[in-house]
């Protein structure tokens, strides 16, 4: 059965168009005269993961660019990261999720990796799951190391070679090209002064040969009318990654002056306009004898099995469900998606009654196609908590 997959513009006033014509929208024409010809709109340029256009900045050069993701570690040694805060090139998108010991680790995305902070870091080596997602987008994958496979456990390097992975990891990159660095003023173990040269990034891709065209991969939808549906307030949040990595959880207020989240959780003062917790499965397997120590080292494993899921921003909260689809992640706003059903299957018991076969037979078909009505975003950058969702992730909302 194919499955409808729904991308709207919705505000307060188009709720009810939404119930009468949200599927097949068709005009008519009547006479004999032929219809005037409509000039096809030009392409709105937009960065395609924060809805940036060139009037608010994008790049134009960079439109159909893949993306380039960045692990960057996030112990509380390695805190305040380089470029988080950027003031003008902070990361589009910013992932949390844990990786081992109940730590979090971190990977940015850029819709332009030509347009960077001057430094990034402390750049920290691969996991799988960090790999997975970051195919959900077509990413150029850039990283300081890389978990290998022992035993039960698949490592990043197996991932690397099974998908094919355009990636770029330096400790098998040529030193003399000034990519990478450390930065010694730091007080902490060398582990934490790992550091990337933004501006080296283009030269270092185009050197490795990589396509630089993003293929069909995931489209984030961005709508702001979306959102003058959801009233739930969400003030202030907790986000709990699991129950090993209680130490690791991020907070965040919202500001009404200008309208976004901010956190301190990365020792700094941290914004986003989006905050986006998915709840995936999680799965605990231990490497043994890690890099022959005798030390055996635990890592979680995300699963992207879909489920359940919470869009924050202007201080409210939506209830969403997401799941990967050909390789791409799809949000779905459950309320708009139970609307759409149930109009749906209203439109086809008023056609049963009407006694009319073949609009009888149509809306049938149409109610018992499962529908899916995809979230929207408010136009802006975006923080990702990935949390687990069978070993104890959660989150806290305080509104008070």
């Amino acid at each position: 059965m194919k499955k409808r997959t729904l991308r709207i513009i919705v505000a307060l006033g188009l709720i009810l168009l939404l119930g009468m014509s949200v599927f097949i929208i068709t005009s008519c024409s009547g006479g004999s005269e032929e219809p005037e010809e409509v000039p096809e709109e030009a392409a709105v340029i937009m960065n395609p993961l924060t809805g940036a256009t060139v009037e608010d900045g994008f790049d134009e050069n960079a439109a159909g660019m893949r993306p380039a993701a960045f692990v960057v570690e996030n112990t509380p040694d390695a805190r305040p990261q380089w470029g988080l805060d950027d003031p003008n090139y902070s990361p589009d998108i910013v992932l949390q999720g844990e990786v081992e010991g109940g730590i979090t680790r971190t990977l940015w995305f850029y819709a332009d990796y030509t347009k960077l902070p001057e430094i990034i870091g402390p750049m920290r080596s691969a996991r799988p799951p960090y790999i997975k997602f970051s195919e959900l987008f077509d990413s150029i994958f850039i990283h300081w190391g890389q978990s290998s496979s022992k035993g039960e456990y698949i490592g990043a390097n197996t991932v690397f070679k099974k998908d094919k992975v355009d990636h770029i990891n330096q400790m098998k990159f040529d030193e003399s090209f000034g990519l990478f660095g450390r930065d010694m003023t730091r007080t902490t173990s060398l582990e934490h002064r790992g550091i990337l040269y933004g501006d080296k990034v283009p030269g270092a891709i185009e050197s490795k040969k990589f396509r630089t065209e993003a293929k069909e991969c995931t489209t984030l939808n961005f709508d702001p009318a979306a959102w003058l549906t959801s009233f739930t307030p969400a003030k202030e949040l907790r986000v709990k990654y699991s129950d090993q990595s209680s130490t690791q959880t991020t907070y965040w207020t919202y500001n009404e002056e200008d309208q976004k989240y901010h956190t301190s959780s990365f020792a700094n003062d941290f914004e986003r306009d989006n905050l986006l917790v998915l709840f995936d499965q999680t799965e605990y397997i231990t490497k043994y004898n890690y890099m022959n120590t005798g030390n055996s080292v635990v890592y979680c494993d995300y699963k992207l099995a879909g489920g359940k899921g919470m869009l924050f921003s202007k201080g409210v909260v939506k209830d969403i469900e997401w799941k990967v689809e050909d390789g791409k992640l799809i949000l779905i706003d459950t309320e708009l998606t139970k609307f759409a059903q149930e109009q749906a299957e209203a439109r086809a018991a008023e056609a049963a009654e009407s006694g009319e076969e073949d609009s009888d037979e149509a809306a049938e078909e149409e109610a018992s196609e499962p529908i899916v009505v995809e979230a929207s975003l408010n136009p802006g950058k975006t923080w990702i908590g990935w949390a687990s969702s069978n070993n104890g992730g959660n989150v806290d909302i305080i509104n008070e």
